[in-house]
């Protein structure tokens, strides 16, 4: 409909156009050359031509997501890959699958069945051990990842403060984080708050945790529109010393639950993969915006296979 009003108001132009020209006395040699170039320009303008361009047929993948850590079973979830051009929203899990854990290049447990695409060893991973996770599955072929859980960081004190933030609503409670860091290697980290139970420890009982939403506008944390309930930083700015680091969360202290702050020391690949998530998720659908690529270590496949090491500490009040 859009293209014959189109066609409609170029006739009713070159009808007024005529009537000016003859009522305004040009001569009628100069008229008929005129009326040339518009047909010319109206024969470019309406010339369409649709171009298929063939990019080929993208092979779907195997995702592996598997994050180590310290004191938990080795799990690992396999699903596989969506197209780019795919609106649903369901995840196609992979339960059929053998999967070898090998603990510094030793075979230490074959498993061959998942659930809901969820494969749980027997294996509590070991600080400063290297794993390896081979994958083969009949679609897929072989996958295959390695990491290495990193040594556990340094927490001093995390401390509520009586600053709110004056700009935003609900107004936020500023915490000051205190750390170590060990250097002279790079070291990455993963901070995230949550509030639990009062007479529980944290990772005693999921049910009666949560993890609260935590900003922070210092120059060290990765910019992040709410990707993660944390931040993500590395120590390039404290190689070696001590850190106060400040951030921000609508939670705080209350009668029935405590506020914790938990302190990961990630693996480099892991906090890779996770900034990568980030910027793509602030990216959003900016149709401006460079696109990101996802990182991943994950060969013949993609996901992540990270490792991180928690330490956690209580809040107190300033």
């Amino acid at each position: 409909m859009h293209r014959y009003f189109s066609d409609f108001c170029i006739c009713l132009f070159i009808s007024s156009l005529i009537f000016y020209l003859r009522n305004y006395g040009m001569p009628k040699l100069k008229i008929v050359q005129l009326l040339q170039v518009v047909a010319l320009l109206m024969l470019i303008i309406g010339c369409e031509k649709t171009v298929s361009i063939d990019v080929g047929q993208i092979q779907p993948r195997l995702v592996v997501n598997s994050i180590l850590c310290k004191d938990s079973l080795i799990k690992v979830q396999l699903s596989k890959s969506r197209a780019m051009m795919d609106t649903s929203q369901s995840i196609e899990r992979i339960n059929k699958a053998t999967i070898k854990i090998y603990e510094d290049e030793i075979l230490k447990q074959t498993l061959t069945k998942g659930y809901s695409g969820l494969f749980t060893s027997t294996i509590k991973p070991k600080v400063g051990s290297g794993y390896r996770i081979e994958i083969d599955n009949a679609e897929f072929g072989h996958v295959e990842a390695s990491s290495l859980i990193p040594p556990a960081p340094h927490l001093i004190s995390a401390t509520q403060t009586t600053e709110l933030t004056p700009e935003s609503d609900p107004q936020n409670i500023k915490f000051k984080i205190a750390l170590k860091d060990d250097g002279p290697q790079p070291n990455y980290y993963y901070l995230r708050a949550i509030l639990i139970k009062k007479g529980y420890q944290p990772g005693a009982n999921p049910n009666v945790e949560m993890v609260c939403k935590l900003y922070s506008d210092d120059n060290i944390v990765e910019a992040d529109d709410h990707t993660l309930k944390g931040v993500v930083f590395n120590n390039a700015a404290f190689v070696g010393s001590n850190y106060e680091l400040i951030v921000y969360s609508p939670n705080s202290l209350n009668k029935n639950f405590n506020l914790w702050f938990e302190l990961s020391s990630i693996s480099p690949e892991y906090y890779k993969y996770l900034v990568s998530v980030i910027m793509q998720n602030n990216a959003g659908n900016n149709p401006f915006a460079e696109p990101v690529e996802i990182k991943s270590n994950i060969e013949n496949g993609t996901g992540i296979l990270g490792a991180q090491n928690k330490v956690y500490i209580k809040v107190v009040t300033f």
